[in-house]
């Protein structure tokens, strides 16, 4: 049986330590409520917080089951279910799970960048080994950003040592590229 969470807003709770573990491994996964950033599984002796983001995609992937309440009823939630309660919870959830989930795919680990301003700080190997190298911003294809938006990505990127990622995403068809800015000094 898989690790267990329950849904409590727009986050998961693992309240079994060793689920949390377990979870933790699958690639650093969650914020355990006891220690910043762990760097081993065994690090962890405490219950785990997922986002919605990161549950979804564990859930996708059949390496956890997730429990809420649907219309006052207690049970497991689907894909499906978990996708749409997201997408009702966190604006812009479509977008960000898109590129979540690309970059999942491609062995990083992703977390979230909003202490720098971003959506995503991007890890090639995992927090506590590592700074994270990338802060990644999702964007619609059809979304306007202004110069100034990317010059304050960009300072924030440059000052944290950080490289700087659009995801621009099609809503339509999920299709996503990166655009990496490289900042020169002349």
């Amino acid at each position: 049986m898989p690790p267990r969470g329950k849904l409590i807003k727009d986050k998961v709770l693992v309240e079994d330590v060793t689920d949390a573990r377990s979870i933790y491994s699958f690639g650093y996964y969650g914020k355990p409520l006891d220690i910043l950033k762990p760097k081993t599984p065994d690090d962890i002796k405490s219950p785990l917080i997922l986002s919605i983001i990161e549950a979804v995609y564990l859930l996708k992937k059949g390496l956890i089951e997730v429990q809420g309440d649907i219309d006052g009823n207690e049970k497991n939630l689907s894909y499906d279910e978990l996708y749409k309660i997201g997408a009702d919870t966190l604006p812009r959830f479509g977008i960000l799970y898109s590129v979540y989930e690309d970059l999942r795919d491609k062995n990083y680990v992703v977390r979230s960048g909003i202490k720098y301003g971003a959506d995503f700080a991007v890890y090639t190997i995992g927090p506590g080994i590592e700074h994270a190298p990338y802060l990644v911003i999702a964007l619609k294809e059809d979304e306007d950003i202004s110069p100034n938006e990317i010059l304050g990505f960009g300072r924030v990127s440059h000052s944290t040592r950080k490289e700087l990622i659009l995801g621009i995403v099609n809503p339509v068809t999920k299709n996503i590229r990166y655009i990496i800015f490289k900042w020169l000094k002349i």
